[in-house]
């Protein structure tokens, strides 16, 4: 079966651009926050000016790739796949770029191939988002490492502590791992849901409701979260992940 995802290349390929550069602007300002604290302004003020430029350009540079990240480019690219996701289930096309390959189930049905569409896209998701957290706790237990060093240790200038705290604490440290966290808890549930329902086989109308609030759930915690599951994971797990779909698929028959 041949496979493409024009969708990734076309929107979320630029989500994942302004996330990575959000980063670095993240991690050089908070050199140059650091950098502050040891360059001494009365007797190198060319250089702490270079500094406190560079470091206000960061901020300012990061608010906007944020804002546009948030405010347009994650939206857009969480619609387009809303809509081939709708598309598929429905048999009509609400959008001409179109994946092949990408939901993998033989029911027609469109709210049972939409539950089975959510269960597939569930199981790829919270395994991506639990190889993701994995990353990001020891990334975290390093920080935090540092920081408690920082913090017990007499001799550290309080501003080398205030910097560090407020590095740690930021929006791209602990925040975002806490939200991963959540956000993996949430795909799992709605994993476990799916599969549940379909293992159950209530009658249409409690099935109908049950898909559509599992589907509710699935995408808004993925708009809340604001977290975008990385492409190279799943590039890596997709063998074993579109092995273990066909063996579900074979369990529940669909």
């Amino acid at each position: 079966m041949s496979r493409a995802d024009p969708i990734r290349k076309s929107y979320y390929d630029a989500v994942e651009l302004a996330d990575k550069t959000s980063d670095w602007l993240f991690y050089g300002g908070a050199v140059l926050s650091f950098a502050t604290l040891f360059v001494d302004s009365v007797r190198f003020p060319d250089a702490y000016s270079v500094i406190l430029i560079a470091f206000t350009v960061s901020v300012l540079a990061l608010f906007v790739i944020g804002l546009a990240s948030r405010l347009y480019l994650t939206p857009r690219a969480e619609d387009k796949r809303r809509q081939d996701f709708y598309s598929n289930a429905c048999g009509i096309d609400l959008i001409h770029q179109r994946t092949e390959g990408y939901y993998n189930n033989d029911l027609t049905d469109p709210i049972k191939k939409m539950a089975a569409q959510l269960l597939e896209n569930s199981l790829f998701s919270k395994t991506i988002a639990l190889r993701m957290t994995k990353r990001e706790r020891i990334k975290i237990s390093v920080y935090t490492i540092l920081w408690v060093v920082c913090l017990l240790y007499r001799r550290t200038d309080l501003g080398v502590v205030v910097a560090a705290s407020q590095a740690v604490f930021s929006e791209q440290v602990l925040a975002k791992w806490v939200r991963l966290e959540w956000l993996r808890m949430r795909f799992e549930k709605t994993f476990d849901d799916v599969y549940k329902v379909f293992q159950s086989k209530p009658p249409v109308n409690e099935f109908n409701v049950i898909t559509l609030d599992a589907l509710s759930m699935y995408e808004t915690a993925k708009a809340n979260a604001a977290i975008t599951l990385s492409s190279q994971i799943f590039e890596e797990l997709n063998p074993r992940l579109s092995a273990e779909w066909n063996d579900i698929k074979a369990v529940l028959k669909i």
